[in-house]
């Protein structure tokens, strides 16, 4: 007699109840229409899903406008806003080193300069580039006499 009541019970839920069910009398779920939009999901940026800091859609902006190509792959921007941030992250690592045996806080244009001209793989790559307010690496060279050992008349 209770399996008879408990039988009864599901088929009376079943059918008094707004829910759907399968055949084996599981509920299915239905979407919600009025969700808010705490609960929907969110947009993820290209950089977020390729774990960059440096925007991926500003890079493919600035690819489309240069016209360096006529078509662009989705990828090249994914890449080259790598191949940017790893190459801010050594020249800015290089650079904070020099500042911290000046014993300063602050990086100045002076820093990245020498840093990138004492590094022999960027100082390849930025061959060609003047950092406004770098100023020179320091050099002396070998003939050039020194003061010490001359003699004032």
């Amino acid at each position: 007699m209770d399996t008879n009541s408990s039988l009864s019970d599901d088929l009376r839920l079943s059918t008094d109840s707004s829910d759907e069910r399968d055949s084996n009398n599981n509920i299915i779920d239905k979407p919600e229409q009025n969700k808010s939009k705490s609960t929907s999901r969110r947009r993820t940026s290209r950089s977020q899903k390729s774990g960059l800091l440096f925007p991926v859609s500003r890079v493919e902006n600035r690819l489309r406008e240069g016209r360096y190509a006529s078509r662009i792959s989705p990828q090249a921007a994914v890449h080259l806003a790598g191949v940017l941030e790893y190459l801010v992250a050594e020249t800015l690592e290089l650079a904070g080193d020099i500042c911290r045996q000046s014993k300063r806080k602050r990086i100045i244009p002076r820093d990245i300069a020498l840093a990138i001209k004492n590094d022999d793989e960027l100082a390849k790559v930025c061959e060609e580039v003047t950092i406004p307010q770098g100023g020179v690496q320091p050099f002396i060279h070998e003939s050039t006499p020194s003061y010490s050992s001359c003699s004032i008349r």
